[in-house]
């Protein structure tokens, strides 16, 4: 019995969906977290804050370089600490030029000896400066005022040490944390959002080819069995939608198959009954005259009684053949293989059938083997059938004094017999249905040649079974028949084979 490997068929998926599912997801999670970080950073308040700093940075390194020029000035022009005015002399022009700035001086002791007059210096308590500047300068926050900021140079004059202090505007901070928080929920949305939109995205392809595969079952189940779903990709989907096509595909066949039994079935009983109406008519007939005393003497009634009896014989022969024919088409068949010499059978049928062929006035030419045996493994009782069957019919409708020829000759892989006789011409349509059941000729069913149109069919089904061919071919007026088995076939004695119909 032929049997269908899946595994051959239809491919293991490459690639694991819940891989790839897990791949979508991770790819989605690392562009909404990107995404996250980004929106923050893109945040205007950090924007405003660098540039903040960077103010501030220029003006303190303004600051800076105008302390330094300060102390060389006065180190320069060798005043005391004591000169005032000559303080004041130098100072005052600064001051007008930087109003936002805050000049002092101081002695050692923290005595303020000058200071400007925009008063933007808060304390005069140079010893605490002092220490705001130190603290400020150990942890780094150069900015010891919310609003000012205070650079402070040592003064060497004329043996006395003390104090240049300069004091700028601080920046106000312009962070604002209710601000950032606002920031940072809008973008852990966005970046949630940014997830789910592309993970439907990825994941969109994947579902809607389930979709598709759910309509296309549904389909199937309406008994669409003609719909075939689309085999997409390499993964468990691609596979499922195999899977299902090729059940879809068996379940057609197995309907095709049941419509064609139940076609068979329905011309079975149409052509039985057509072929089983006329002889059980002519015996009802007969029967009909001889129950009525309808006959003229002794001798019509014997004729009507063997008339009757020869009708009942062929009905008979027709019922046997209807039987083994029935049997042949079985699911299983019991076949019993021997080796057999295929020359020699065929030569005893073809010598049985001699007298026949010469009686009806037919020259037999027979080209068989007779110095090689071909050795072949059949069902002998079966083959004699088939052989017996072809003969017969050649001697039926051959015509009166024509020829036939019986062949037999090897090829590598068969053994082929060939049994041709003169007839009437067969157009190409009647000869491609001569091997099916109850078919015969139109010439045939005119004529008084007794048939069933079971027997061609027998044997095609009975070569079938023995993985051969069976064919006609027709030339003019004459038609031939091959019946071709495979020469190197290993079956063993007994051997039950297995055959869908």
């Amino acid at each position: 019995m032929k049997t269908r490997n899946n595994a051959d068929k239809i491919g293991r998926p490459s690639v694991n969906l819940n891989t790839k599912f897990f791949l979508i997801f991770i790819i989605s999670l690392i562009v909404s977290i990107l995404s996250f970080f980004l929106f923050i950073f893109i945040n205007p308040q950090f924007g405003d804050i660098r540039n903040q700093q960077i103010d501030q940075q220029k003006e303190e390194e303004t600051i800076r370089k105008l302390l330094v020029q300060l102390t060389h000035s006065f180190e320069e022009k060798q005043m005391n600490l004591d000169d005032i005015d000559n303080i004041a002399s130098v100072l005052n022009p600064i001051t007008d030029a930087y109003p936002n700035l805050g000049f002092l001086v101081a002695n050692a002791k923290g005595d303020v000896l000058f200071h400007s007059n925009n008063k933007k210096i808060k304390s005069t308590n140079v010893q605490y400066l002092l220490k705001q500047k130190l603290a400020a300068e150990s942890t780094g926050n150069q900015s010891f005022n919310a609003h000012y900021s205070s650079f402070i140079s040592l003064l060497s004059l004329q043996g006395d040490i003390g104090y240049l202090i300069i004091e700028g505007p601080s920046f106000a901070p312009i962070f604002s944390p209710n601000r950032y928080i606002y920031q940072v929920y809008m973008g852990l949305g966005g970046s949630v959002l940014i997830f789910f939109v592309l993970f439907l995205l990825c994941t969109r392809p994947i579902t809607r080819y389930i979709k598709q595969i759910e309509e296309g079952i549904n389909k199937i189940v309406n008994k669409d069995w003609t719909y075939s779903i689309p085999v997409k990709g390499k993964n468990e989907l691609s596979f499922l939608a195999k899977n299902i096509n090729w059940m879809t595909q068996q379940m057609r066949q197995r309907f095709e198959k049941e419509r064609k039994v139940e076609q068979a079935k329905n011309e079975l009983i149409t052509n039985l009954s057509h072929d089983l109406r006329t002889p059980l008519t002519s015996i009802i007939g007969y029967l009909t005259l001889v129950k009525d005393k309808q006959y003229k003497n002794s001798e019509e009634l014997e004729q009507y009684i063997q008339t009757t009896y020869g009708i009942s014989f062929k009905l008979k022969n027709l019922l046997d053949e209807l039987f083994e024919y029935t049997k042949l088409s079985l699911p299983d068949v019991d076949m019993h293989f021997q080796k057999v010499d295929l020359s020699g059978v065929l030569y005893q049928l073809v010598g049985e059938y001699i007298p026949m062929f010469e009686n009806r006035g037919l020259s037999v030419i027979v080209d068989i083997p007779d110095d090689d045996a071909v050795f072949i493994s059949i069902d002998i009782e079966k083959m004699i059938r088939v052989f017996d069957n072809l003969l017969s019919n050649a001697e039926k409708y051959s015509h009166e004094g024509g020829d036939i020829e019986i062949d037999l000759y090897t090829n590598d892989k068969q053994v082929i017999t060939r049994i041709s006789n003169t007839t009437d011409q067969i157009d190409s349509e009647e000869l491609s249905h001569l091997f099916d059941k109850f078919y015969r000729m139109d010439k045939a069913r005119s004529s008084k040649v007794a048939g069933s149109g079971i027997g061609l069919s027998i044997a095609k089904r009975i070569v079938e079974l023995h993985q051969g061919e069976i064919w006609a071919e027709s030339e003019k007026e004459k038609i031939t028949m091959y019946v071709a088995l495979p020469l190197h076939q290993d079956i063993k004695e007994k051997e039950t084979i297995y055959e869908d119909l």
